[in-house]
């Protein structure tokens, strides 16, 4: 677990977008980042299917989401509108 990210709890499965989206305090700065359906599904090994299984997903491996995050914060990769996306 990196103390240096903070993952608040207010994840959401976007089905429009096929991510799960939330924000993290980074060095005290509020990043709003997201996790693609296709990285929760190679993350944990398994195909998904049901809408209403994503958090639960997320939720199972999101220490490996805050690795992915941590790399992606170090190169300073973020999207057009200023987000985080694994």
């Amino acid at each position: 677990m990196n103390q240096a990210i903070i993952i608040s709890d207010d994840q959401q499965w976007q089905a429009v977008n096929q991510c799960v989206a939330f924000s993290a305090q980074v060095m005290g700065a509020r990043v709003q980042c997201a996790v693609r359906k296709s990285t929760l599904e190679h993350l944990v090994g398994l195909p998904l299917t049901n809408d209403d299984k994503m958090l639960e997903a997320y939720h199972s491996v999101q220490f490996d989401i805050e690795e992915l995050l941590e790399q992606k914060l170090q190169q300073e990769d973020f999207d057009t509108n200023g987000e985080i996306i694994v």
